[in-house]
């Protein structure tokens, strides 16, 4: 993807700015202290779909990216990620390590080498650094696609694949332990494998309006409030819906950012009223029927579902004008969602460790110094390694050396 191309993708650093934001409010709300009404936990209630928001984005972006060669791929992923995570997990252990709060070796040592899981104890990530099990996975999914950039047409087999594993477990599933890790690791890859598919139909000219972009993602935020397994936050079913409502939007996106793809004519598939009316009909009688959710949040998808099914168009170009004031700030919010995605935790957890501020207090001085850090981590330290390691480069392949 050339430099034009990148600069033209700030709708997706807009989605990504809303992921780490749902991230950090639901983390804020929960665990702050803070009075708990049942609005507000509805509003924050959709983190685990923000961190699939995430897997989707990066198989996207990834797969849109022109690396050259295998080589170059693997340095830019690993720069990219790296730095700042060991720089955040080295904080994250030492404040642990101040405010009291024990870990194991075992524990420490899964961090450090990307092997951190939720689902098997032995290798729970280290508790202030909790969200870092994400990266774990993404880390293996950038390994994954060295699969599919040597023979790319593995793409389609290696998300069937994947999915199965991820029904399995709705299926059948496993006690916490191993094996249990594993599938849900391979299981979550097919949302990953979900934001690759998007690029790639796109770049064969099939997409999405955005009327249908925006629809499909009412309709999976709908969804994502019927559990399929317990525990329900990382139900896989749920989840996986999510991410295809997700990758429709993204794929509105970015052919509304880009255009076609060389030569290839766009193919928008739209969906007409009487067949959002027939999905939305069926989803609003599965969140009735099968949803645990407050009143309150049924009445409140129910209205937006009616909505959007009726004018997915109109409301659009009614919620465009509206959301255009903040999209700097967004775009700049993406650009330091990754830091912001984890910095804010540990400082969260040294705030409750301590006790020593009342909870509104403690939000307001959680997000002062969450955006701060991640400008200095994202904007500052992440360019000045990346400089380094190309001078370092550049050095290494002078006629001297």
């Amino acid at each position: 993807m050339t430099t034009t191309a990148k600069q033209r993708l700030k709708s997706l650093d807009v989605l990504r700015a809303c992921c780490a934001l749902m991230v950090m409010a639901n983390h804020l709300y929960n665990e702050s202290g803070a009075p708990q009404y049942s609005v507000g936990v509805g509003l924050v209630s959709f983190a685990s779909e923000a961190v699939v928001g995430f897997f989707v984005l990066s198989g996207c972006l990834i797969s849109l990216q022109g690396y050259g060669s295998i080589g170059r791929y693997i340095e830019a992923r690993l720069v990219r990620i790296l730095p700042i995570y060991y720089v955040l997990l080295v904080f994250s252990s030492l404040a642990m390590l101040a405010c009291g709060a024990a870990f194991t070796g075992w524990n420490f040592a899964a961090n450090v080498f990307f092997i951190q899981t939720l689902n098997w104890d032995v290798l729970n990530p280290v508790q202030f650094y909790v969200q870092s099990w994400s990266l774990s996975y993404e880390l293996w999914y950038y390994a994954g696609f060295l699969a599919i950039m040597a023979v790319p047409r593995l793409l389609l087999p290696l998300f069937c694949a994947t999915l199965v594993v991820g029904i399995s477990i709705l299926i059948f599933p496993q006690s916490p332990g191993p094996v249990n890790a594993v599938m849900h690791a391979v299981a979550f890859f097919s949302m990953w494998l979900a934001g690759v598919l998007v690029t790639r139909l796109w770049q064969r000219g099939y997409t999405v309006s955005l009327a249908t972009g925006v629809y499909m993602l009412v309709i999976v935020i709908c969804l994502s409030k019927v559990p399929l397994s317990n525990p329900a936050k990382f139900d896989f079913g749920r989840l996986f819906v999510f991410s295809i409502g997700f990758a429709g939007l993204v794929s509105a996106l970015l052919s509304s950012a880009l255009g076609a793809f060389g030569d290839k004519p766009i193919r928008a598939f739209d969906v007409g009223l009487l067949s959002r009316a027939a999905v939305s009909v069926v989803a609003l009688s599965i969140l009735w029927i099968f949803s645990n959710s407050h009143m309150d949040m049924k009445l409140a998808l129910t209205v937006g579902v009616v909505i959007f099914t009726i004018s997915p168009a109109q409301m659009v170009r009614i919620l465009s004008p509206i959301v255009r004031p903040a999209l700097p700030f967004l775009v700049y919010v993406g650009g330091l969602s990754y830091a912001l995605y984890l910095v804010h935790y540990p400082l969260l957890q040294i705030f409750n460790a301590t006790n020593i501020l009342p909870p509104i207090v403690k939000v307001m001085a959680v997000v002062v110094l969450a955006f701060g850090a991640a400008h200095l981590l994202d904007y500052k330290f992440q360019p000045w390694v990346r400089s380094r390691l190309r001078s370092r480069g550049a050095g290494d392949r002078s006629p001297t050396t």
